[in-house]
């Protein structure tokens, strides 16, 4: 996959929840510089900090690199107030997104072996 376009994934999703770059960045105690680079495609994204971004923005990490047409919303969403996001915040927000899709796989797999 190419990364100018997960990066330019990456850009949409962030914006659509009014996100900053330094949101971002001090979600993953990075500089803000890195998130600009990864979001123009001029660096590549590692598994890892795709994954955290993924959490963070409520979709799993397959949705930025996969080659097929995206849903347009996460597959988590939540209402939060984005001016005057804390540390703290962007991580709980990080934490319940990560928590309520993995419960939405769970529910998933009982549900494909009748167990619900």
């Amino acid at each position: 996959m190419d990364a100018k376009l997960i990066g330019s994934r990456l850009k949409a999703a962030r914006e659509s929840l009014g996100f900053t770059q330094e949101h971002v960045a001090k979600f993953l105690g990075i500089k803000r510089e890195v998130i600009s680079y990864i979001e123009t495609g001029a660096r590549p994204i590692s598994t890892v900090t795709l994954s955290k971004i993924a959490d963070l923005y409520g979709y799993r990490a397959s949705h930025f690199v996969q080659e097929a047409p995206l849903a347009p919303e996460p597959q988590v969403s939540m209402a939060f107030r984005v001016s005057d996001l804390s540390d703290c915040d962007i991580s709980i927000i990080a934490q319940v997104n990560k928590i309520a899709m993995n419960l939405d796989k769970l529910s998933a797999m009982l549900e494909d072996n009748h167990c619900v």
